[in-house]
């Protein structure tokens, strides 16, 4: 233990299993060796320690590492902590030294200095994968630009889009996601260590220096606040959050166009499963699986959250539970994305289907009346001119567009004369050409500058 002078004897068995945090830990300790590193040889380069104890001990946890990843059965040892495992093994290869190594040295900073530089890495990774997710769709959506398809409010169909409008809407999306992770990133990135417990460090530390080195922005301002801070991880667990709810949206969208009763899409058979005894089924697990996750993720801020709400500042044994809810954020999102984007490279469009849907005349309800308010009827009266004509249709079992034709031959003849155009649904899209709308040259555009965005 890195502990225990002033105790007569050892924990109680079953409360040591309780507080040990090794079993979930562990996963710092490429992070936490590189910290010990770093600190070791700042150590060495203000004085506390002589610079050749200090080069010994960069050596040292240079080798417990490649230990850890070479020896099997290294790391199964009885220790409190990532923290401690380091030191145990670090005083197998050089002795009583390995204690210098923790001079003026805390595990509060130690700790949330690790986790820092963990959740730094899957920020970068996350904004990764969710490029990657973000050209799938760009690049599926421009196949699909001119592809017409219904688009639904309320999940009714409402006016015709286009594919490549729709999926350039969730390129958007994900885009901001892939930003929400730059941001936090850019949080994450201070430098608690040199903090001590929770009043800062009596050492002459170049504390800049130790920030440069491990490839943080700059170090923490204060030092108790650096103990006690797990802002950081509710806000990447959060981007975790927002990204695995977007990806439930996607997928619930995925499996019913893509069902027979739509028939948009087919999915790709690699993310489909059988039917242990229907033999025709080709079951959407891939998508149902990301948008079951949402919920643990979602999960993971609640629990990050309700975990700080009553503490005070400094370090509470509390915060030992940060890490799990991290981790399983981080691979729940780390493990979705590349099948979302798998998902979607896959996709193969039925464009007959959807333009079948598209074509569905109440979907033209609203350009029609666009279309009678440009001819000079009032907006709020021509409004209610096509929901009659629209209520005559259903009642009457005929086709909307002619009982449109017969009843505004007499006010609005021009009107009439196109109608064959205005229930055109290549043409309803492509009137939709202002910025933002769903005309295919349109979309072209949006989607060169979304994919521009996330290449820089």
């Amino acid at each position: 233990m890195l502990w225990g002078g002033n105790y007569q004897g050892d924990p109680d068995r079953a409360f040591w299993e309780f507080g040990a945090s090794f079993g979930f830990d562990r996963r710092l300790l490429a992070e936490e060796i590189a910290a010990s590193r770093a600190y070791a040889r700042a150590l060495g380069e203000c004085g506390a320690i002589p610079r050749e104890d200090a080069r010994t001990l960069d050596a040292g946890l240079a080798q417990v590492l490649e230990n850890a990843r070479a020896v099997p059965g290294y790391l199964d040892l009885d220790v409190e902590d990532v923290h401690s495992f380091v030191e145990t093994r670090l005083g197998e290869i050089v002795g009583e030294l390995a204690g210098q190594g923790h001079l003026a040295r805390s595990r509060n900073e130690q700790t949330v200095t690790a986790l820092r530089m963990y959740v730094r890495g899957a920020c970068d990774r996350s904004a990764a994968a969710l490029g990657a997710l973000v050209e799938a769709l760009c690049d599926k959506g421009t196949e699909g630009a001119e592809a017409v398809m219904p688009g639904f409010t309320h999940v009714r169909a409402a006016e015709p889009i286009t594919f490549g409008f729709w999926a350039g809407a969730y390129a958007w999306g994900f885009a901001r996601d892939r930003e929400r992770f730059q941001d936090a990133r850019r949080r994450a990135n201070r430098l608690p260590l040199g903090s001590g417990a929770l009043a800062g460090t009596p050492l002459a530390l170049d504390r800049m220096a130790l920030a440069r080195e491990l490839g943080f922005d700059a170090p923490s301002p204060n030092a108790l606040d650096a103990v006690s801070d797990r802002d950081f991880a509710a806000e990447f667990a959060f981007a975790c959050a927002q990204t695995q709810t977007r990806l439930s949206r996607l997928s619930e969208e995925l499996i019913w166009h893509s069902g027979p009763e739509f028939g948009f899409y087919r999915l790709p058979d690699a993310y489909t499963t059988g039917s242990s005894l229907m033999p025709q089924k080709k079951n959407p697990d891939a998508l149902e699986l990301l948008r079951g996750k949402a919920a643990r993720v979602q999960a993971a801020v609640q629990r990050l959250l309700v975990m700080q709400k009553g503490l005070p500042a400094g370090y509470q044994k509390d915060l030992q539970e940060d890490k799990e809810a991290v981790f399983d954020a981080a691979d729940t999102v780390l493990g979705s994305l590349p099948v979302a984007t798998g998902v979607i490279a896959g996709l193969a469009l039925d464009r007959d289907a959807m333009r079948r849907a598209a074509s569905r005349e109440e979907l033209f309800a609203a350009t029609l009346a666009v279309t009678l308010a440009r001819d000079g009827l009032a907006f709020r009266r021509a409004h209610h001119v096509v929901g009659a004509l629209v209520a005559e249709a259903q009642a009457s079992g005929r086709p909307l567009r002619e009982v449109a034709r017969e009843r505004l031959q007499a006010e609005h003849s021009g009107v009439a004369a196109r109608i064959d155009t205005i229930f055109d649904p290549d043409e309803a899209v492509r009137a939709k050409a202002a910025e933002g709308g769903t005309a295919p040259e349109t979309v072209r555009a949006s989607l060169a500058t979304v994919r521009g965005l996330i290449r820089s």
